[in-house]
């Protein structure tokens, strides 16, 4: 792949991965649930991205029992737990807001970072976690007439940045070295079996009983771009323009979701919020310049 195709490679990823709160907020509205959907997403992409490597290089697929329980844990205390919290953040709180709250993981990775390297703070990295912050506050609007976003919006797309950060750090220091696209295919999997797992543990309804054809076509948008095409065009370019660049690119991300969000749910920020934003996008690109290493650069999912 050539850079050039790389760079806009990872910019359709960005735009995939935008989609995301969008497609999941339309099938909201057609009367589809947050595990339902979770559990068909990925039980779906598992199967697509595991058959994507089968064709590939089938001995990929082949790992240890101890990187199994590895997945396993990358899906619970990191990203199963941000789908979760992502997904159900949409309920109290619109799909910008989310989208934003969810890029302050760089910034959270930042403090995890500081707290434990050795030596001084970075001062640069310290500013981008203090404009992170400032961009919450006032993308949450909390000093509206109404009173802002709802507390558990806040709090549910926050913990879907506290999981992915998790996820981040973790698999790049915890599991150096293995294959992005077959951690992703086990993380997945993983997923899958935790959402299913939750949702029959809680009651919830699995089947798809009474979805209509715009619902499945929605589930399958949700599935083929942000979550399928995504990764793969993500990973493809990541090992020709490297993770920095590529993880920067990918900050383009919620700026698709605030304009599809405009577009097709009218939704539309405040100026004030979107001054928010414009920090908490600022405050990423600056926290990626100033990471020491590739294992701090993110994986995008």
């Amino acid at each position: 792949m050539k850079r050039r195709t790389a760079l806009a490679a990872v910019a359709v990823s960005a735009a995939c991965f935008g989609t995301l709160a969008i497609f999941t907020s339309l099938a909201y509205e057609r009367g589809a649930q947050p595990l339902q959907l979770l559990s068909w997403r990925f039980g779906i992409a598992a199967v697509l991205l595991g058959t994507y490597l089968a064709l590939k290089k089938p001995s990929a697929l082949r790992v240890s029992g101890g990187d199994l329980a590895r997945y396993a844990v990358l899906s619970v205390a990191g990203y199963g737990a941000a789908s979760l919290c992502f997904f159900f953040a949409l309920n109290y709180a619109e799909a910008s807001v989310v989208a934003v709250l969810l890029y302050t993981y760089p910034a959270m990775i930042a403090v995890v970072d500081s707290v434990l390297r050795p030596g001084p703070v970075d001062p640069g990295r310290a500013f981008a976690v203090l404009l992170a912050f400032a961009g919450c506050v006032l993308v949450v609007n909390p000093f509206s007439a109404s009173g802002g976003t709802h507390p558990l919006g806040v709090v549910l797309g926050l913990g879907a940045a506290a999981g992915y950060a998790s996820f981040t750090l973790l698999s790049h220091r915890w599991m150096p070295g293995r294959s992005r696209s077959v951690l992703m295919t086990y993380t997945f999997a993983a997923t899958a079996v935790l959402v299913t797992g939750a949702a029959l543990a809680s009651g919830s309804r699995l089947a798809p009983v009474g979805w209509d054809w715009q619902l499945w076509a929605l589930l399958g948008a949700i599935v083929l771009l942000p979550t399928f095409a995504a990764v793969i065009l993500y990973l493809r370019a990541l090992s020709r323009i490297g993770a920095a660049q590529a993880s920067l690119l990918s900050t383009l991300e919620p700026i698709f979701t605030i304009a599809l969000a405009a577009l097709l749910l009218g939704d539309r920020l405040t100026p004030l919020q979107l001054g928010g934003a414009a920090l908490v996008l600022v405050a990423v690109v600056i926290s990626e310049l100033r990471a020491r290493g590739a294992e701090e650069q993110p994986v995008v999912i």
